[in-house]
């Protein structure tokens, strides 16, 4: 793991492009306060069992106005294959070769999950996907980002394994 992708780290900054047009790099989300970022992998079995489930997430921190911040380590046709299919609705980004972003984050194993704070400094950092660690990111995540209470996670965390390979 890169000395710039660890807890109590500055996230490295980028910009790249969004689905539906426009760009967005780190420095325009940590206006509102923080929030999160997700980097995962089209044809990822595990980003694919979990990136559809966030949307509770997304929506939580919407409405606290935090970020939340889809990043496929794809082309943009591949990402937005992958969220017609999964019917995501919150925002993504994509990223090509050679995924300067990815590399910056010091990424191994997708999806890999950055709780990172309103001053720009990584708070959590989750890769793979063990339920167990996702389910102890609410308070992670409330702490982090100032909320009032520990965010909902996943949708419907009771059909999902223990652990997914990816």
């Amino acid at each position: 793991m890169s000395a710039l992708a660890k807890p109590g780290t500055r996230a490295p900054d980028f910009n790249l492009p969004l689905l539906g047009g426009g760009y967005r790099g780190l420095r325009d989300l940590l206006d509102p306060g923080g929030g999160v970022l997700v980097f995962f992998k089209e044809d990822c079995p595990a980003s694919e069992l979990v990136l559809p489930r966030l949307g509770p997430l997304a929506d939580a921190l919407g409405r606290e106005e935090r970020f939340f911040l889809a990043i496929a380590e794809d082309p943009e046709n591949a990402a937005r294959a992958f969220r017609d299919r999964n019917g995501i609705r919150f925002p993504m980004a994509w990223e090509a070769p050679p995924y300067r972003a990815s590399q910056d984050y010091a990424i191994g194993t997708v999806p890999a999950l950055f709780v990172v704070d309103g001053a720009g400094y990584i708070a959590e950092r989750v890769e793979g996907f063990m339920k167990s660690e996702y389910e102890a990111l609410g308070a992670a995540i409330e702490q982090a980002l100032a909320l009032g209470a520990s965010p909902p996670i996943l949708e419907r965390p009771e059909e999902l394994p223990v652990m997914k390979p990816g």
